[in-house]
């Protein structure tokens, strides 16, 4: 991993940036005395601070995927849950993904840790604000650095508010970074809608203009992010011209390209020509980050079949806590040739793989099939759920102990295959069907699955689900396409009635979620809650 280790190595200065983001401002923040020549005066105030500063960004921008908010690593899967290509089997995520009260009721614990989506963006964005503004009035004797800091930074910015407000849709926007003369002022108001674009799409255009197409820091922003990002705010608009434009400058670029076999798209540590931002995690390195529970919590506990034993073939080792549910089994099983749930994104079959207690007729490579998710036994259908229900393995680590419940691995966030996919919706809209079948038609050959002839939002939706399930996106698309209410009322769950609660318990409002009541007493005393919640 060539990415950001050279800054992350054990530097007594990256470590002092890094409490420093961990902080919001207080009366005596900016005379706290450090234990070494690292200051604020010299982080925000040399070229060298900047630099550092902005790679503390990075790592900032990862401590949610080590939270421990939610047990095993489940407070970065809650966008995943609140969708209808899960089944919601055991623990406090699955609490999440049923919408019952978790998430909603304001006095429950899984409602409270919303609270972290919203701390860790506003303090992203709030020392992405200081390195934009401070970065402004530094001399650097190479001015496109200066200018690839402040990109950067810029793109943290509008990553964040947007995330923030397709979560929680009555957000604030300030560019100044919190200081002692403003600690304590306390928010009025939301943004406007228009508020938050304008920013969004300022930010996001300085960033094309100031950041090369590639890096050889794997793992920093390019343009070709600042491009796809930009696309993903074009199409929530409904600006589809400016959607396909984008998509077509990252696609056409000759640094991108789809991997040839789904198998890789998800290998090792991912730096590859499909890979467009992600946040960058190494075994056994300095500055490698922490581990995470997200593959354990989306792989079924299949080891406690007799002649089966943990393997990363198997997925490795399994809670089944949020798991692939029958829609999504059945979308990626229509093409009998679609290779993306044989091992590569997805598993549907374990594999006897444990010679010394293989049940009799049984051989090595056989696949289990001891439980029928469809039987009309609850008992059986509990089962299946539990041991072999098909699961995700996007966050596996191909190196971990197999026994291993803790993965370290890097993790996409934005990748060329949605690239394509926002291609094809915004063409389609134009009325381009041929570039938009071209686009859609990439990936799913890509997966060995036929081209389709015909192209409508339900073979968009279709195929979203197919590729990018578990990666964190599915969510925001039933909110932009107003269709998050009838997808969860249909498809959510399972389709025998065990799991299915968020069937009947969704409601239109839970689009939006709630702000923390903790958070909403830190602004104005009229500050809005969103509809449909307590304030």
């Amino acid at each position: 991993m060539k990415n950001l280790e050279k800054y992350l190595r054990l530097n007594i200065k990256v470590a002092l940036v890094c409490l420093l983001l961990s902080i919001f401002s207080c009366e005596n923040y900016l005379q706290d005395e450090l234990l070494s020549e690292t200051s604020v005066d010299f982080i925000y105030n040399t070229p060298e601070g900047l630099e550092l500063a902005t790679v503390g960004l990075y790592d900032l921008n990862r401590r949610l995927y080590q939270s421990n908010a939610l047990s095993n690593s489940g407070l970065p899967l809650v966008p995943q849950a609140k969708t209808d290509l899960v089944l919601p089997r055991a623990g406090e995520i699955a609490f999440m993904a049923r919408q019952v009260t978790w998430g909603i009721d304001q006095t429950r614990h899984g409602t409270k840790q919303l609270a972290e989506f919203w701390k860790h963006y506003y303090r992203l964005i709030d020392r992405s604000n200081a390195v934009i503004k401070y970065a402004q009035d530094v001399n650097f004797d190479d001015e496109n650095l200066k200018r690839r800091l402040i990109a950067e930074a810029k793109c943290f910015r509008a990553n964040s508010y947007f995330t923030l407000y397709r979560q929680f849709n009555n957000i604030f926007i300030t560019t100044e970074p919190t200081t002692p003369e403003n600690a304590f002022e306390r928010p009025q108001d939301k943004s406007s809608v228009e508020e938050i674009f304008a920013l969004l799409n300022s930010d996001l255009n300085d960033a094309i203009n100031d950041l090369d197409w590639t890096t050889s820091e794997i793992g920093r922003w390019t343009q070709a992010s600042a491009r796809h990002l930009k696309a993903k705010v074009a199409i929530w608009q409904k600006d589809y011209t400016e959607a396909a434009a984008q998509a077509d400058a990252v696609i056409n670029n000759g640094n991108y390209s789809l991997l040839p076999k789904t198998s890789d798209v998800f290998l090792n540590d991912m730096n590859h020509s499909e890979n467009l931002f992600s946040i960058q995690y190494k075994d056994n390195a300095i500055g490698g980050g922490g581990t995470n529970q997200m593959n354990f919590q989306l792989i079924p506990q299949y080891d406690v079949v007799p002649g089966a034993k943990f393997s990363i073939e198997n997925g490795g080792n399994g809670l089944g806590g949020l798991l692939m549910n029958d829609y999504l089994v059945n979308l990626l099983a229509e093409d009998p040739n679609d290779d993306r749930d044989d091992g590569s994104y997805y598993i549907t079959l374990y594999r006897y793989n444990d010679a010394e207690n293989l049940p009799p007729g049984k051989q090595i490579g056989d696949p289990i099939t001891l439980y029928n998710r469809n039987s009309t036994n609850r008992n059986e259908r509990l089962n299946f759920y539990r041991i072999l229900n098909p699961g995700c393995v996007k966050f596996r680590q191909e190196t971990a102990d197999p026994s291993e419940a803790n993965h370290i691995s890097t993790i996409m966030i934005y990748r060329l295959a949605e690239t394509y996919l926002i291609g094809a919706e915004a063409h389609m809209m134009l009325n381009n069907t041929s570039k938009a079948l071209q686009y859609i038609n990439a990936v799913r050959n890509r997966a060995k699955a036929a081209s389709i002839t015909a192209i409508d939002m339900k073979a968009i939706s279709d195929e979203r689900a197919r590729e990018l399930a578990f990666e964190g996106q599915r969510f925001y698309f039933l909110k932009r396409t107003g269709t998050f209410l009838s997808q969860l009322q249909q498809y959510a769950g399972d389709n025998k009635g065990d799991f299915d609660h968020a069937r009947t318990a969704v409601q239109d409002y839970y689009v939006n979620w709630p702000i923390p009541i903790a958070e909403l007493n830190l602004l104005g005393p009229n500050y809005p809650q969103n509809d449909g919640y307590p304030e």
